[in-house]
């Protein structure tokens, strides 16, 4: 009980501060970024926060809980402080605004009252997610709207970047906001596709195919490979043509381990620190299943396989999606591992032609022009220009 009254006490006392905050000056000149719950330094928040660096006219710090992420960007020679700190909690006051790829609590919102929120989100949606995710949570429950509520007054100026008109409805139903709040650019992660120069970092001498799994329950119920695979017959197609198999499960598995010792061309990445967007750039080839990964992929024109042994059983359990899935998977859908293999080996001899003509329509689908190409230079002028805050409509430029 006693523990019941302490908590409600510390909720309490939290929107307090947070609506305190709104009172507290804020600069254009500032903004914050964050990512996964503070953990991480990836995904859209990341490279939006790397190309702000050019821009002298804004000052860009990153917010981490993480010790490892606060040594990485302090290398790189960009400010970054500790979450609970003076210095980051001063700063999160100060900005105007707050850049986020999963939602608020990427920073420390309790200090983010009237600030601009930046929701990049980290992948095109397929599957249905927020307050569309049924499987999540009650989002109608009494206690759900009213907290809402609370926070939609100092954390309410919130603007998310979809990737095409498609999306708007879509974004509005699944985040609860006018339509104004949506605006089609594109995501900066991907803007490295379009950028010239670019070197092979984690695989330089090898032809990789890419296996990335969408997460089972955030991670709850195992991804075990060697069960979903015959490892003896991949490990021998992939000798004959050369290729490894590399496997970058989600986020959430990442402590989950298998032994691959006995399989010389299969590689689980899993648990390093990888750059999605850097590894995808090395690859042949993605075996995929719901993720939203391929979304991204479909920038680079090459062929994408899907694996999806559990379709039935993920859309009862797990997710439901936005599209019906055969019309948006540009390839063929294995539904074991034997058909999986007739499709590896399709692929080893079409090559990149593979699928091609149904990969430019899904494309084309996903993406407004402007988002097939580099967006974040866009983003940041905008903010610069202080155009955040006024009601616009999807660009289509």
């Amino acid at each position: 009980m006693l523990s019941k009254i302490f908590s409600g006490i510390r909720v309490a006392i939290k929107y307090f501060v947070m609506y305190l905050t709104m009172l507290v000056p804020r600069s254009y000149k500032i903004c914050v970024f964050g990512a996964w719950l503070g953990e991480r330094f990836a995904d859209n928040s990341k490279q939006l926060f790397l190309e702000a660096q050019r821009y002298k006219g804004l000052r860009a710090v990153w917010i981490t809980k993480d010790e490892k992420t606060a040594k990485e960007v302090s290398k790189l020679g960009f400010e970054v402080y500790k979450w609970g700190t003076f210095k980051a909690v001063w700063i999160q006051l100060r900005a105007k605004y707050a850049v986020v790829s999963n939602g608020i609590s990427d920073l420390e919102h309790t200090f983010l009252g009237r600030a601009i929120i930046i929701n990049l989100w980290h992948g095109v949606p397929l599957k249905k997610v927020c307050y569309d995710n049924k499987y999540e949570k009650d989002w109608n429950s009494p206690k759900q709207k009213f907290r809402d509520m609370l926070i939609n007054v100092p954390l309410g100026n919130m603007y998310y970047i979809a990737t095409s008109k498609i999306f708007i409805n879509i974004y509005q139903s699944a985040f609860r906001v006018s339509k104004y709040q949506v605006l089609c650019l594109g995501q900066p992660r991907c803007d490295i596709f379009f950028k010239k120069g670019n070197k092979r970092k984690y695989f330089p001498q090898k032809n990789i195919i890419l296996y990335c799994p969408t997460h089972r329950k955030e991670g709850k119920e195992k991804i075990n490979i060697s069960k979903l695979f015959d490892l003896d017959r991949l490990e021998a197609y992939l000798s004959k043509y050369d290729f490894y198999f590399v496997v970058k499960k989600h986020f959430y598995h990442r402590n989950e381990t298998e032994d691959f010792r006995a399989y010389p061309h299969i590689i689980d990445v899993t648990k390093k620190d990888i750059d999605i967007q850097r590894l995808i750039m090395e690859t042949k080839a993605m075996v995929t299943d719901y993720s939203s990964i391929y979304i991204d992929y479909l920038l680079l024109d090459l062929p994408l396989l899907f694996y999806c042994y559990d379709y039935e059983k993920y859309l009862a359990q797990d997710r439901e999606l936005y599209f019906k899935y055969e019309d948006v998977t540009p390839g063929l859908k294995a539904r074991n591992f034997d058909e999986l293999l007739k499709e590896l080996v399709l692929f080893a001899e079409n090559g990149s032609e593979y699928a091609r003509e149904e990969r430019e329509r899904v494309k084309n689908l996903f993406y407004c022009k402007r988002g097939q190409g580099i967006v974040g230079d866009d983003i940041i002028k905008m903010m610069l220009k202080k155009e955040f805050g006024y009601k616009r409509i999807c660009r289509e430029s």
